[in-house]
């Protein structure tokens, strides 16, 4: 057994078998894999919890209830995804970076979502051993993982530029330009997805499949292995891809609600430029609100991740679940967060909701 696992033996003059009894953090037929560091992964989290060669409605809780709430985040998303999709796909919201910026966003986090739903299936048919084609796993393993990261840190950074230009468009005020900033929103996002993903690309060269002999259970992992150099490297892109565009949305915030006030108190001396403040802050709450409520939603992920450590056993998988699907639950909210909140996006929303309902009404 790696890693001072116990080592027991079937028989001890002559032995024919033997059962590692793994020490925390480490997992796996011989302990031979280790949760130290693995900056959420749900191979990990969930993978020794379905048991193989039984049916779905047989499998321990945890997966039940994992099947039930990424369903539920599925249809979700396909719904307010396709809202949000079709609510900037009007021409006259993509008139200015911010409608560009969130329609690309809304497409991103509807594709995150389908992958991860790809990605949890493949995990549960593969450890059900209904899935075994080593060809489909190896790429599938290499890619999700990428493809999930790299959306899910787009959606991040786009809803920060959101921000940024909300903030520049107030600064700049009449000498705003629309179709400049249209420009430049086309350039900023095909940069953001660039750089995120080039961020990334270590972990499909790090990954890998690979097979487990566990009893007599044989199990399949896709599983990255760093060095301490990359381990260092991925704790620190994974930060930066969260507090960054977090810090950036809550100071172009109150940037925005500063300058706001300043311009409001020029013109209307009555009033004090802190009464000012307090009136626009009030007027502007929303957008102090949402990156603090995407914060709190994102921190299960990074309390998970380094305040622990490690999963110490296969009793902590529930609150790594949690945190882990709760990651992908803030690029939903689009709808919520920026669309509702607005009044321009939301007439337009209001509209598409109708063409829908009179669409329905005439098909049935």
């Amino acid at each position: 057994c790696d890693n001072d696992g116990r080592c027991f033996l079937n028989n001890e003059t002559c032995s024919t078998t033997f059962i590692c009894v793994c020490n925390e953090c480490y997992y796996g037929g011989q302990c031979q894999f280790s949760t130290k560091d693995f900056i959420f992964s749900l191979d990990p989290i969930l993978g020794y919890h379905i048991k193989p060669s039984i049916s779905v409605h047989r499998q321990p809780f945890i997966v039940k209830f994992s099947i039930i709430i990424t369903t539920i985040m599925l249809i979700s998303e396909i719904i307010m995804g396709s809202l949000s999709i079709a609510t900037f796909q009007v021409k006259k919201l993509r008139e200015v970076g911010c409608g560009y910026y969130l329609f690309v966003s809304s497409i991103t986090s509807m594709c995150m979502i389908i992958v991860l739903t790809i990605k949890f299936w493949q995990l549960v048919l593969s450890q059900m051993s209904i899935i075994t084609n080593r060809s489909i796993l190896s790429i599938n393993c290499i890619l999700i993982e990428i493809i999930l990261k790299s959306c899910l840190a787009s959606s991040e950074w786009l809803n920060a530029c959101v921000a940024m230009e909300r903030m520049f468009n107030v600064i700049k005020g009449m000498t705003f330009n629309k179709k400049k900033s249209k420009i430049i929103a086309k350039q900023v996002t095909f940069c953001v997805v660039i750089i995120t993903i080039l961020s990334h690309v270590h972990d499909p060269i790090h990954r890998q499949v690979i097979d487990d002999l566990d009893g007599d259970q044989q199990r399949i992992w896709c599983l990255s292995q760093y060095s301490s150099a990359f381990t260092k490297y991925n704790k620190f892109i994974t930060l930066f891809h969260f507090l960054v565009p977090f810090s950036i949305n809550l100071i172009s915030a109150l940037v925005l609600i500063i300058i706001a006030a300043y311009n409001r108190f020029k013109v209307e001396s009555k009033q004090s430029f802190m009464q000012q403040f307090q009136l626009k802050l009030k007027q502007h709450k929303h957008i102090i609100i949402a990156p603090i409520i995407l914060l709190i939603l994102g921190l299960p992920r990074l309390i998970s991740s380094f305040k622990l450590g490690c999963m110490k056993s296969p009793r902590q998988s529930w609150l790594y679940l949690i945190g882990y699907l709760a990651a992908f639950v803030p690029p939903m909210l689009t709808l919520f967060v920026f669309v509702l909140p607005s009044k321009t996006y939301r007439n337009e929303f209001n509209k598409t909701v109708q063409k829908w309902i009179r669409r329905i009404h005439l098909r049935s």
